[in-house]
């Protein structure tokens, strides 16, 4: 037996709002997920861990039905696991009286030696240049965007834009005075 046409040519939507199950969500979001969280931590270790700490608090608030756009929810999350590591990790680093750097990617393709090159400069950012530049150019969010998930004012991500890509371009040009 065949597939009724009608019901074989109706489209089935796919939205957040249907019931994919959060393993469905997980498998739409995690890739993405990890993308921001690495670009925002320069770390993958710490990327895994703020990912899964961001689905996790997700889920509680999803399973009640409190989630209505996931990914705007689940990149706030990201966000503020993110501020709340530097946060912790700034109070270990002044207790302890060093800070360290964290380290940047490496591959041998010379596509990802550009990108392993501008997150080597990140890494050299203040975190909330790194923030603000990230979210501005990678998640293409608009200045007022930002501002809402770092909990500052535009003119702060203005500026911390402004001084991360000045900084970006000395750091790029010191590592590679040919270009």
């Amino acid at each position: 037996m065949g597939v009724d046409p009608a019901v074989e040519a109706a489209p089935v939507p796919v939205h957040e709002a249907e019931p994919l199950g959060f393993a469905g969500l997980w498998d739409r979001h995690a890739a993405r997920a990890m993308q921001l969280a690495g670009l925002l931590t320069g770390n993958a270790l710490a990327a895994e861990d703020v990912v899964s700490e961001a689905f996790a608090r997700v889920y509680a608030k999803w399973r009640h039905g409190g989630v209505e756009a996931f990914w705007p929810y689940l990149r706030t999350a990201i966000v503020n696991q993110v501020r709340g590591q530097a946060r912790r990790r700034l109070s270990v680093q002044r207790w302890q009286g060093r800070q360290s750097q964290p380290s940047g990617f490496a591959s041998p393709e010379a596509e990802v030696a550009e990108r392993t090159a501008l997150a080597a400069a990140l890494d050299e950012l203040p975190p909330a240049q790194r923030r603000a530049l990230v979210l501005r150019y990678f998640e293409d969010l608009s200045e007022a965007e930002t501002a809402r998930l770092l909990g500052c004012g535009v003119g702060t991500v203005k500026s911390s834009t402004s001084r991360g890509l000045a900084r970006l371009r000395e750091v790029l040009a010191e590592e590679r005075p040919d270009a």
